[in-house]
């Protein structure tokens, strides 16, 4: 009897991939925490919020009501890029036992251990492929935060601008930078930005987001030493959630209302350079109570599938294999990108 490499339908494949556990993503988690529409469409709009902060004007009994202008949006409609992976496990991949694995095949009442063999290959490999896609829209997430980004391939031209205002896209100077201890004022910085954030859009920053570099610079400067001495305040008492750090961020600091996070999570991008998530020299201060999203367009297969992440296998003549699939149309937004703040600091 000839042996054959059976297909696991893309139904059954789509609801593995999406139980799951993602990769640890501070940003996706917190910042964007339980916002992530799906869309029947391949094309998604996009409302940009224009903050307004009016009050009513008082009307005397009787008289007709006050006629107020429209809530402000700026609307584009934008194609979410695709992330579209794809393996090839040739027969041997399949036959092969997984790491850990016993080298002998033990028989199993009712099942066969070489097709429970291929199965658990073709779920590692699935995992590993998801695991890139998560780490890629936690890559899109972060560059939400700047404002807007581009993504620039030979096969692909794509932008989103998302139309934060210059004021929240500071950049020190000087004596004024955070690598200068003895005259820049972290705090200061940090107390004027949050309220430049609030006054813009009503909502008040309660994240800050650095680096270990830029922290290091902030805890050595003389105002940051003073204020920490006068208040008594030891920061190596902070404790860090479990959650938090399964996230892959450290809990740094609880102060004037903020909760400051060290977050060095890097990636390898398409050229096989380690990069940070979070560069040198830059804070970050959101809010999580402002409204950011991550939007998921419709994925292109028959039929046209509503899902973060879809999943498919198909197998191969020549070669002998199995091509396996996973695919999600992600595109994060700040819809109120005037409540936070990316700063130049250093």
């Amino acid at each position: 009897m000839s042996n054959t490499i059976p297909t696991f339908g893309y139904v059954s494949l789509t609801e593995a991939v999406n139980s799951m556990i993602s990769v640890p993503s501070f940003i996706r988690s917190t910042i964007f925490k339980g916002r992530e529409p799906e869309y029947p469409t391949t094309s998604v709009l996009v409302d940009i919020i224009v903050g307004g902060k009016k009050i009513a004007p008082f009307v005397k009994r009787g008289n007709p009501a006050k006629m107020m202008s429209n809530t402000g949006l700026k609307s584009q409609t934008i194609q979410p890029p695709s992330i579209r992976l794809k393996k090839f496990l040739t027969p041997s991949d399949l036959g092969l036992r997984a790491a850990g694995d016993s080298i002998f095949v033990p028989g199993s009442a009712g099942k066969n251990p070489v097709e429970e063999a291929r199965k658990k290959k073709v779920a590692i490999e699935q995992k590993d492929l998801k695991d890139i896609i998560d780490r890629t829209i936690e890559f899109m997430c972060m560059k939400a935060l700047t404002g807007g980004y581009t993504i620039t391939q030979p096969d692909l031209q794509f932008s989103i601008d998302m139309g934060m205002p210059s004021a929240n896209k500071p950049t020190l100077t000087g004596t004024n930078k955070w690598d200068a201890p003895t005259t820049c004022t972290p705090l200061a910085n940090l107390r004027a930005w949050r309220n430049k954030a609030y006054k813009a859009s009503g909502k008040v920053p309660t994240i800050v987001l650095y680096n270990s570099t830029t922290f290091e610079l902030f805890l050595k400067a003389e105002e940051v030493l003073k204020y920490l001495d006068k208040k008594n305040i030891n920061l190596g008492d902070v404790k860090t959630d479990q959650l938090v750090l399964e996230m892959g961020a450290i809990k740094t600091a609880e102060l004037d209302g903020m909760v400051h996070y060290m977050y060095d999570a890097t990636y390898t991008d398409v050229d096989g350079n380690e990069q940070q998530f979070i560069p040198d020299g830059v804070v970050i201060l959101a809010s999580t109570s402002a409204d950011n999203r991550i939007h998921f367009a419709a994925i292109e297969e028959i039929p046209l599938t509503m899902a973060k992440y879809f999943s498919k296998d198909k197998a191969e003549d020549d070669p002998a294999g199995l091509n396996l699939i996973v695919e999600s149309d992600p595109l994060p937004v700040c819809h109120q990108p005037d409540a936070n703040i990316y700063a130049t600091v250093a």
